[in-house]
């Protein structure tokens, strides 16, 4: 249970710095006027997929009877809402243009704000 707890702590912080990577990356893009070339969407995913990790890790601690509450389940549930429409949307966000890229920035925010109210959460 321990060490699941310390995986949890250790994907959250690569969470936040992958997601500002993420925000940087597309303010870039979006500067230079440039389309993201296949290494950005499979970053994109890997910092998805450890979302999924998350939620899963919180599912094994939650059912282990690490007790939490409903406002942290509720971001977890949005944090991964917010995965799965990143992914799935970037076709379509990249078709837009800069302004694409101008929404990839402010979606990597966004998650990392979840992240982040998702560890207040957890500590009360």
């Amino acid at each position: 249970m321990d060490t699941a707890l310390q995986l949890k702590v250790w994907i959250t912080v690569w969470l936040v710095a992958g997601n500002a990577l993420l925000a940087l990356w597309s303010l870039f893009l979006y500067w230079r006027q440039r389309a993201p070339g296949p290494l950005f969407f499979q970053a994109l995913v890997f910092f998805q997929l450890l979302i999924g990790a998350q939620v899963v890790l919180g599912i094994f601690l939650f059912a282990g009877g690490l007790p939490t509450n409903s406002g942290h389940l509720m971001y977890g549930v949005l944090n991964a809402a917010l995965a799965a429409g990143r992914v799935l949307g970037h076709t379509r966000l990249v078709g837009a243009g800069a302004q694409g890229m101008l929404w990839h920035g402010l979606l990597s925010l966004l998650a990392i704000a979840l992240v982040a109210r998702s560890l207040v959460t957890a500590a009360s």
